[in-house]
């Protein structure tokens, strides 16, 4: 994926997968599920952003060679990703360490500096974002700004109804506020409804070309660019298995809802895995018909369009794929 000049009129879209460790499938059908994303984003040429799991980045050694090979960029998307792993609410020590032990695993792992950061669930808070300033992240992409949500582990986030649209330094005191924190929080777009990949599987194909249009159009008047989230795991076919008693009430357990959302998201889901697989190749072949777009990493996005590369970052940025590709 070579990497061209773009324009002052051309539309950045940002293709992110959340790799979550999903413990409970198979390795193999989770390593074919992300292949099954990484074709995706081949026949389409597109770079895109993977936020990998730490605890689980030793098991994708060869495939972050082909991430690379392809100009993908590697992400981190935590440690754990547990249930104790909430960033909105854990101590800052703890917080600390979390981030510290992710960041060096997946570059010790990768082989290549991490600079874009995505939070479990998408929870952050101010500390979070100062603590990954201090570590030399360029940005984070956990904010859903004006995403109202009843039924995710975030329930209604205030904060996310007003924190900006655009990329934002965020303020020392609030993650959802403006200020100067030295670290671009990169919102995922959302008008309401979330432009994600669970979306796709609730709505269908054509109300996400419609949601994509609106954003394109957004973007084509304020320069804001198009932040999709998906999960490779979505492609993985799933089992379907009985419930007990037990695993049913602890559904409805305080400490479930705050980490994973209300159980009842998944009766909402109208595609199965194969169908998603089709709905996104044909989402991406929508987005790529349109001859303003360009797909970008994360980072790449921010060093081109954002400016981050300061005397202490320029020699890591030669290591990241650069991660654009004009389409038309």
């Amino acid at each position: 994926m070579n990497k061209k000049n773009t324009t002052n009129r051309s539309v950045p879209v940002l293709i992110t997968w959340d790799v979550d460790p999903d413990l409970w499938m198979p390795f193999e059908r989770r390593q074919k599920a992300l292949h099954a994303a990484l074709e995706l984003c081949n026949q389409h040429n597109i770079p895109a952003t993977f936020y990998v799991t730490a605890q689980v980045a030793h098991e994708y050694v060869a495939d972050f060679e082909i991430m690379q090979a392809q100009g993908h960029e590697i992400g981190c998307h935590g440690l754990t990703h547990g249930d104790e792993e909430n960033y909105d609410r854990m101590p800052e020590q703890v917080q600390r360490h979390y981030i510290g032990e992710a960041t060096e695993k997946l570059q010790s792992v990768s082989g290549v500096p991490i600079h874009a950061f995505r939070s479990p669930r998408v929870k952050t808070s101010a500390q979070t974002l100062k603590l990954l300033a201090e570590h030399g992240y360029w940005s984070d992409s956990s904010v859903c700004s004006q995403r109202m949500d009843l039924v995710s582990s975030n329930l209604l986030n205030v904060g996310w109804l007003f924190a900006p649209r655009r990329p934002y330094r965020p303020h020392q005191s609030s993650a959802f506020k403006r200020g100067n924190v030295p670290l671009w929080e990169i919102p995922v777009s959302a008008v309401v409804a979330p432009f994600i990949s669970s979306m796709l599987a609730v709505v269908g194909l054509p109300a996400m070309k419609l949601f994509f249009w609106l954003l394109h159009a957004e973007s084509q008047r304020t320069g804001k660019p198009i932040v999709y989230l998906a999960h490779p795991v979505e492609f993985a076919p799933m089992r379907k298995g009985k419930w007990n008693a037990t695993m049913r009430r602890e559904y409805y357990s305080l400490s479930y809802i705050r980490a994973h959302g209300l159980r009842l998201r998944a009766m909402l889901y109208k595609a199965d895995s194969y169908t998603r697989l089709s709905y996104t190749q044909d989402l991406f072949a929508y987005m790529t018909s349109f001859p303003d777009v360009v797909f970008m990493t994360v980072s790449g996005y921010t060093r081109d369009h954002l400016g981050e590369a300061n005397h202490s970052t320029l020699a890591a940025a030669d290591a990241l794929p650069n991660g654009s590709q004009v389409l038309g």
